[in-house]
């Protein structure tokens, strides 16, 4: 049975390898940022309505797409997401097929993630009298804007049946084309946004004992921001605050009345974010106030730490080394600290984060995420769709 079935995903593989090809280039060279992909969101319904699915728009206006595959035997439902975003990045990879579209770009794989599921959704639907259950996919917007999982759930399609347990892959610079990298329980970190303003007072550049310098002040803070990741966290524990925005004054001569900046939180424990807003609060509270200045800070909270249901894990390493080979199988001995809205799922349903290498001899394939030459192997989109065939199958048949 087991051999057969792999056989089966074999002869589908080579039956639609170059169309799903040519789907990822198209897709790559007609990029649309968060909440614009209405092409792209418009092609895979029609593909998908073409094979016999019944897709619907997730959002009326027509962005997001889902399908329900119904196996021949009732029971639970799985659902498999990927994203279909590009990022506002002006491509360098000199691509045949690199991006039409001036300052946007598939520079986070998301291309290579909508065809895997494409890929998966069409075998799977030709397989579905072996589905002791349903299959749930999730074409979602926006992820790359912390927007879309918020609109999946809202949607209520989670519960249109009630779906059990859901997955993803997500591009791996780190691994090879081929394999794909596992991990138990924390995946991802949480990202927590934040900004802030001091207000000092303002003088000319020469005298600037007749004002009250908040770019002093700012300097003082954000340096001692660092001082709460080394002095008030465990060497064990992960936290990074990092400033991407920093903005003063207009003339080179004027010290300006305040400071505006903006940064992130990221950490594998939401305890352990929460603890960092606290001490942040403080630093800007009283730290101004020894500046005989004051300081304020906004905190907005996007996404939680992703942390994989380690049954889930253990099921798809199951399933993966039938697919591809156990030596294709890599353990990843450490979390990133980048962040995926995925993570609102899992605060409702267990699930998991697989990464899917996509490196090669090329040393951009090598480049990290959001690179603007990176390039990845099309080989990973096999790969992917023989895993997630066979994990999907064993989900719906394992506890």
């Amino acid at each position: 049975m087991v051999v057969k079935f792999q056989e089966a995903v074999n002869d589908f593989m080579e039956r639609t390898h170059e169309k799903l090809i040519e789907f990822r280039r198209t897709m790559h060279q007609n990029p649309e940022l968060s909440s614009e992909e209405y092409n792209t969101s418009e092609k895979i319904f029609s593909l998908l309505k073409e094979k016999g699915l019944k897709p619907e728009f997730i959002e009326e206006r027509g962005i997001g797409v889902t399908a329900l595959i119904e196996g021949k035997n009732k029971g639970k439902t799985i659902a498999y997401r990927a994203d279909i975003d590009a990022l506002p990045i002006e491509e360098k990879t000199g691509l045949d097929f690199k991006s039409n579209e001036a300052g946007k770009m598939h520079a986070c794989g998301h291309d290579i993630h909508t065809t895997t599921l494409l890929g998966t959704a069409l075998a799977l639907n030709e397989f579905k009298d072996q589905l002791n259950g349903n299959v749930r996919v999730i074409f979602q917007s926006g992820e790359e804007t912390f927007y879309g999982a918020k609109k999946v759930i809202e949607s209520g399609i989670l519960n249109e049946p009630k779906v059990e347990k859901i997955v993803m892959f997500h591009t791996w610079p780190d691994l090879p084309a081929g394999t794909i990298g596992l991990k138990k329980n924390e995946m991802m970190a949480s990202s927590t946004s934040f900004n802030f303003k001091i207000m000092g007072k303002g003088a000319h550049a020469a005298h600037p004992q007749k004002g009250n310098d908040p770019v002093v002040i700012a300097s003082n803070l954000v340096s001692n921001m660092q001082s709460i990741i080394s002095r008030r966290i465990g060497a064990q524990e992960s936290a990074v605050v990092t400033i991407g925005k920093l903005e003063a004054g207009k003339a080179f001569n004027v010290i300006p009345e305040t400071v505006y900046g903006e940064g992130t939180i990221r950490t594998l424990d939401s305890n352990l974010d929460k603890f960092v807003q606290e001490r942040l609060t403080d630093l800007f509270e009283f730290g101004t106030k020894s500046f005989d200045a004051k300081g304020e800070v906004n905190f907005s909270q996007a996404t939680y730490p992703v942390v994989n249901d380690p049954n889930v894990i253990d099921i798809v390493e199951k399933s993966a080394e039938k697919a591809i080979g156990i030596e294709n199988i890599h353990w990843l001995k450490q979390a990133s600290m980048g962040s995926e809205d995925f993570s609102l799922y899992l605060q409702e349903i267990p699930g998991a984060l697989i990464r899917l290498g996509t490196n090669n001899e090329d040393e951009r394939s090598k480049r990290a995420l959001h690179s603007n030459d990176i390039h990845f192997d099309e080989s990973a989109i096999p790969t992917g769709i023989k895993v997630m065939t066979n994990a999907l199958i064993d989900l719906l048949e394992r506890n």
